[in-house]
């Protein structure tokens, strides 16, 4: 891979120990390991995955969420959601498709419909 296809990837990162007050509007996929207090958007495509030790206070809409850590908010997302045994979920969740792993802890109303 040379530097120009590398400049074509849409790829987001928030690391460990970051705080973000405001919205976001990501273009493709990002992995989030901070805290953000505001609402995410997810455009493109793009998957989104919430590490552990993340937090999120706000409202989160994407195609697809991977969630290890901790979401208060509601959620809107046109594929899947994949709440993992990490992970803390408090709010509403609209999705086409929802998985719950084992271990979770979801605090939710949720509706499932496929598009």
């Amino acid at each position: 891979m040379n530097d120009h296809d590398f400049k074509k990837f849409n790829y987001n990162v928030l690391g460990a120990n970051s705080k973000v007050k405001g919205d976001l509007t990501l273009t493709g996929d990002g992995i989030i390991t901070s805290e953000i207090e505001g609402n995410i958007e997810v455009k493109e495509n793009g998957k989104l995955i919430l590490e552990r030790g993340s937090f999120v206070k706000g409202k989160i809409q994407a195609i697809d969420l991977e969630i290890f850590g901790e979401v208060q908010g509601d959620i809107t997302c046109s594929g899947l959601v994949s709440i993992r045994s990490s992970a803390h979920v408090t709010g509403s969740i609209k999705s086409a498709r929802l998985v719950i792993y084992p271990g979770a802890i979801v605090e939710m109303t949720a509706s499932s419909q496929e598009n």
